[in-house]
């Protein structure tokens, strides 16, 4: 029973995971699109945060396998 819940959990986190890079593309193709420096920051900054989130994410699928 503890494998499917880990099981689960991971496949939970693998899916956020592939989510976000979905979102970086939509994010860039929009940073590609602005012209003012404002709204380019503004995107910069999310993308950022979205690597951040990938990051920890990563951190957290990888956490359970070094305990074992």
């Amino acid at each position: 029973m503890a494998n499917d819940d880990y099981k689960k959990a991971f496949d939970d986190l693998l899916e956020t995971y592939v989510s976000l890079d979905e979102s970086a593309e939509t994010t860039v193709s929009q940073l590609k699109k602005i012209a003012n420096a404002e709204g380019r920051s503004k995107l910069i900054r999310e993308l950022r945060n979205l690597d951040m989130k990938r990051l920890e994410l990563l951190d957290q699928m990888d956490s359970p396998t070094k305990s074992t």
